[in-house]
């Protein structure tokens, strides 16, 4: 803002910089950082009336499109509104070509899943120490009891984080009520622990800080919903709620749930043309068995023609 105010030269090149920085949810790595950025962007948007010069025509070209020419067009009339193209089965190149005249930010987004510690984003600065085990038990895995336990090591950076979030990834299927946790939090059992909340495959755990000493949560998630074929591997992250930068990642292994099959996760009810409900077993008789009916027989026919 203040090299806004003051035009200088370089403004633009810090404009690009900053938009650079931004997430894929079109704001910044924390709060602070977001707002403070946007009212920057707003104050030289306004400065420069970009918006009296903004007609833009983009075309999108990609090779999983198969020969197909996505078009996107910024005006005044959209100038805030996000525009998106989804590229399934993503792969090859992606070629961007845009006419006009204006500013539009284009950003392309790749997501993908890894099972492999080697493969993980590693931290700037190592930040915390994330521990987390799991208990499966009940009827086929139906509960699995977590039990986390986390703590600040960036001792050289200050004593303890700044607000620190837990967030666990979930299997699908299972769910923890919004009740239990808010109960769980109203122990203070918890230091530090300011709330709790499960959001979609998330619980996410709020501590005001976290320091030094090793603070652990426990919670049991129940099976409500028969899924199978499930994703053996599921994120665990700890961070710094204000510097996302500052966060430990670990993988969990879900291997019990992942090896079930829809059979073993549904009820009797649910699935009930699944072998483990309906299957008869097969009843094999002994010889001395048969020899007792035989017997029996014998006596009854020689009884029977005896009194007549």
């Amino acid at each position: 803002m203040v090299y806004n105010a003051r035009k200088e030269i370089m403004l633009e090149s810090i404009v690009k910089w900053l938009n650079a920085q931004r997430l894929t949810d079109g704001g910044w790595a924390s709060t602070q950082d977001t707002a403070w950025a946007m009212k920057a962007l707003i104050e030289y948007t306004n400065s420069n009336r970009l918006r009296d010069v903004s007609g833009l025509t983009v075309s999108i070209e990609a090779t999983a499109l198969s020969g197909h020419t996505k078009t996107i067009h910024v005006n005044r009339q959209n100038l805030a509104q996000l525009q998106k193209i989804e590229i399934p089965h993503a792969w090859g190149t992606v070629k961007v070509q845009a006419k006009g005249a204006g500013f539009a930010i284009l950003q392309m987004t790749v997501q993908y899943n890894v099972d492999r510690p080697r493969f993980q984003t590693q931290p700037p600065v190592p930040a915390f120490d994330l521990i987390t085990k799991a208990i499966f038990h009940g009827r086929n895995q139906s509960h699995i009891s977590y039990s986390s336990c986390q703590r600040w090591t960036n001792v050289n950076e200050s004593v303890r984080s700044g607000m620190a979030v837990l967030d666990v990834t979930i299997p699908t299927g299972y769910i923890i009520q919004q009740q239990k946790l808010d109960a769980y939090v109203l122990t203070r059992n918890v230091q530090n622990l300011l709330r709790a909340r499960i959001e979609g495959k998330k619980v996410l755990f709020y501590f005001e800080y976290l320091d030094d000493i090793e603070t652990c949560v426990n919670f049991t998630i129940e099976r409500w919903y028969p899924v199978a074929n499930m994703t053996r591997y599921l994120p665990v992250r700890v961070y710094d709620y204000y510097a996302p930068e500052r966060f430990n990642e670990s993988i969990f292994d879900a291997l019990p749930t992942y090896i079930l099959n829809i059979c073993e996760v549904c009820g009797s009810s649910q699935c009930p043309y699944c072998p483990i409900y309906n299957a008869a077993i097969k009843l094999t008789s002994s010889l001395f068995i048969q020899l007792i009916v035989a017997v029996s027989v014998v006596q009854f026919w020689n009884y029977y023609h005896g009194r007549t």
